[in-house]
């Protein structure tokens, strides 16, 4: 099991874990390896099957998968190239869940850039070519609100830690109250949430350089443990400990300098 992790893209690769009903920031896209799989909708009250299916953000849902061989891609949505994507993604379906179609040809080419070299540009073509967005259109001629991008970034580069509303707000001349209401009109979410997501991203990087679960929840700003795989549950479903007593999960951390990988261990 595998979990490379770029900046505003993650891709997951192993068995389907038993997952309870979770929802998080990014927009999700689950391709079966060995046979169609399952996600429950609980907004919609619904299930659909099929070997690709995608799950826009900020929708409560469970995978059902158990034991499958799985590929999940995580596209954060303020990343510009995935607006692109996101934004011709949502013209062709609805928000919520959809099944999308992937060829023999396609699912192989997948599988070939992610086993044999992990090549995220060649799965982003070889996806956006199945759901039939190669021609995506231009992002919206809608202004991006410089102080929201501004604070985006600030989050971003911090990984969510050690920052506060009044840290953020002086940084962009703004008070609390205006950044706050700017902000959730600007990305959908609120600011909150969205630290909270940076800063399990940070967690994950940190037991990429072998940091113990305990030594991960400090170091990326959870008050403790408890609480880092709280928050992990709710919004991947299961807590990040179930991997320490199965199948070591491995995780690559990507960036422009740097590539570490390690098993996750134990507390």
């Amino acid at each position: 099991m595998h979990i490379h992790l770029w900046p505003y893209k993650a891709i997951y690769i192993g068995i389907s874990p038993d997952n309870d009903v979770h929802a998080h920031h990014a927009v999700q896209i689950c391709i079966g390896l060995d046979k169609d799989i399952s996600v429950q909708d609980y907004k919609a009250q619904s299930i659909h099957t099929g070997q690709c299916i995608v799950i826009f953000e900020d929708v409560p849902h469970k995978i059902l998968a158990q034991d499958n061989q799985i590929v999940v891609i995580y596209l954060e949505p303020e990343d510009r190239q995935n607006q692109q994507f996101l934004k011709a993604l949502r013209q062709a379906k609805s928000d919520g869940i959809n099944t999308l179609p992937l060829t023999s040809k396609e699912l192989g080419s997948i599988s070939q850039h992610l086993f044999t070299d992990v090549d995220i540009d060649k799965v982003w073509k070889t996806v956006n070519k199945a759901v039939g967005l190669v021609y995506s259109p231009a992002l919206s001629s809608r202004p991006e609100d410089k102080r929201v991008r501004a604070v985006i970034d600030i989050i971003a580069s911090q990984r969510g830690c050690a920052i506060d509303m009044a840290f953020l707000s002086s940084k962009v001349f703004l008070s609390p109250s205006r950044l706050t209401h700017l902000f959730k009109q600007e990305v959908g979410i609120p600011i909150s949430r969205f630290i909270v997501w940076w800063r399990v991203r940070a967690a994950i990087e940190q037991l990429s350089k072998s940091a113990t679960l305990t030594e991960a929840a400090h170091a990326s700003g959870f008050s403790d443990l408890p609480h880092m795989s709280k928050t992990f549950k709710q919004l991947f479903g299961f807590a990040p400990s179930r991997y320490s007593n199965r199948t070591p999960l491995k995780f690559t951390v990507i960036s422009r300098l740097i590539q570490a990988e390690s098993s996750l261990t134990r507390e």
